[in-house]
């Protein structure tokens, strides 16, 4: 595998770096060494499809192990990919020892330049306690290009995806997800969805996906509490901007950030989400069961039925004033609500439209 450094790089570690003969840009990786807040931060990039990663606050005995923190780096960015370990593995010892070159040419350095100036742009993710950055890695990949003048705009994962299949010849994406269902209380209405996500997702992560399948804009704040199957209060999970609540001697309280989903993803938990404090909608989640084989880094909408309320309508009473009104033409209101409607972006389900959404939301 050839590693292709600036002169900044090969300065610090010490190194005359040779020529480099790889000629497949997938094995390729140019790299740069950025000082961000004050620390020194190392900028990888494939030279294939601009994916890349970063490991931050170097110090000089990092140095020393390079060729190690370098491959655990891509070890991590494809792990994170949900790409399979034994495909990882493969192309790793496809692609060989680790060989130190000079930068291959302008058009590489400018894609590096490029992911550096991301980097800079999202130092507020960058973590000190691992070398290895998980957040800004997802956030820099996830920055639309344009390839050619030709070629429409996409993303660097999607770029990684397209190189790993022809390499590996199968389908590279395996990560284990849970089938819920999701019920939303409307009285004498219906709305439910049924979605396949990842499971190794947060509770955050979990509200940012059932506001893309409900229509739901994120106005307001929500929670999600946890029983046990005597309906006990096991657990409930509070948004970072809830201010209203005060801890419970009956139940504990955590930021929604702070939990992951797949801890109780897998027991006989009853789970509510409530979104909108005013209005209060109740969403009632069950779990259908979990898929080991899973082959999609993202969730997907299965199946559902009905519209969910327009943000701020009133709760259920305000919602079936508002559907009789839209429903009557000859109502003295119709016009009104018609224009207000749109204007909160109600419409009917379109599953294919949420799906078109779900594909890039774990990544925001």
């Amino acid at each position: 595998m050839q590693i292709c450094c600036t002169k900044k790089l090969n300065d610090e570690m010490g190194i005359v770096p040779g020529k480099g003969t790889e000629e497949n840009d997938l094995f390729c990786w140019s790299v740069h060494l950025i000082t961000v807040k004050r620390r020194k931060t190392l900028v990888a990039v494939n030279d294939s499809n601009r994916y890349g990663f970063v490991l931050h606050g170097l110090k000089a005995k990092d140095f020393k192990h390079i060729n190690e923190l370098l491959i655990q780096g891509i070890r991590n960015c494809l792990g994170d990919e949900k790409i399979k370990i034994e495909i990882i593995e493969g192309y790793l010892k496809v692609a060989g020892e680790l060989v130190f070159s000079k930068t291959r040419g302008a058009k590489y350095v400018a894609r590096l330049n490029k992911a550096c100036e991301r980097v800079n742009i999202f130092d507020d993710s960058l973590e000190t306690k691992e070398h290895y950055q998980t957040i800004v890695a997802k956030r820099m990949n996830n920055e639309l290009m344009k390839i050619t003048q030709e070629s429409d705009y996409t993303y660097p994962h999607a770029l990684l995806y397209r190189d790993f299949k022809l390499f590996a010849g199968e389908e590279i994406v395996k990560c284990e997800a849970v089938d819920i269902m999701v019920k939303l209380n409307l009285d004498r209405h219906t709305a439910w969805r049924r979605v396949i996500t990842p499971v190794d997702i947060t509770f955050k992560q979990l509200h940012i996906i059932l506001q893309a399948v409900f229509g739901w804009k994120s106005y307001h704040m929500y929670d999600f509490n946890i029983l046990d199957e005597a309906s006990k209060c096991v657990l409930k999970v509070i948004s970072e901007f809830d201010e209203v609540f005060e801890p419970r001697p009956d139940c504990p309280m955590r930021l929604d950030s702070e939990v992951n989903f797949s801890k109780y993803a897998k027991q006989h938990y009853k789970i509510t989400y409530c979104y909108d404090y005013g209005d209060n909608w109740e969403h009632e989640i069950t779990i259908q069961g979990t898929n080991t084989e899973y082959n999609k880094t993202y969730p997907v909408c299965l199946m559902g039925e009905g519209n969910a309320p327009p943000e701020d309508v009133g709760g259920i009473p305000g919602y079936v004033e508002f559907l009789k009104i839209m429903a009557d033409p000859n109502h003295v209101d119709y016009e009104t609500m018609q224009k207000w409607a749109q204007s909160q972006w109600y419409r009917n389900f379109d599953m294919e439209l949420i799906n078109k959404r779900l594909e890039n939301i774990l990544r925001v």
